[in-house]
């Protein structure tokens, strides 16, 4: 799954870039509360970072991973009935993971390479075209239709300006 992540305040917000059969692209996948909770004093949405054991601790050079609030864009497929349930993002390190709460998903995120995200968009482009044939072929049809109407204009002008007499004599 690639998300392209937006700020919105202290909102961040995951939208879709490749989606699947449940939540299409384009739709949002999950919304964090970033808001940060005043010092000493407990903020009633904040959650409490995990703690890591001894040998987590070590792969992942802190003791402590801090989470946060949200909401994660769930739905059957097709998109139908979608619904938002409890979720909470966590930092790990350089990379980041979304947990959807109630059904005890979680997805990792980092930074892909551009050989990775040429190579997810090509796929997902290649899904797209796979369900939705028909709405496929009627893109390449407009665009064939509307390339035919530049290139009869181009040859209308053409023959009205080079067709009259004295032009190339």
């Amino acid at each position: 799954e690639m998300v392209n992540i937006t700020y919105s305040g202290n909102t961040l917000i995951a939208t879709k870039v490749t989606g699947d059969k449940n939540v299409p692209k384009g739709q949002i996948s999950f919304t964090v509360d970033l808001s940060p909770s005043p010092p000493h004093q407990s903020h009633a949405s904040q959650l409490e970072p995990i703690e890591l054991n001894s040998v987590a601790s070590r792969q992942w050079g802190k003791k402590f991973l801090p989470r946060h609030p949200g909401k994660g864009q769930v739905a059957s497929e097709g998109y139908r009935n979608a619904q938002w349930m409890e979720g909470q993002l966590i930092m790990v390190g350089r990379f980041f993971s979304f947990a959807w709460v109630p059904i005890g998903h979680q997805v990792f995120f980092g930074r892909p390479s551009a050989e990775l995200t040429l190579k997810m968009m090509r796929a997902q482009e290649e899904d797209d075209m796979k369900r939705d044939h028909v709405e496929v072929m009627r893109d390449v049809v407009e665009r064939s239709w509307e390339e035919t109407y530049w290139v009869e204009r181009d040859a209308a002008v053409d023959e009205l300006y080079y067709g009259t007499d004295g032009c190339f004599e």
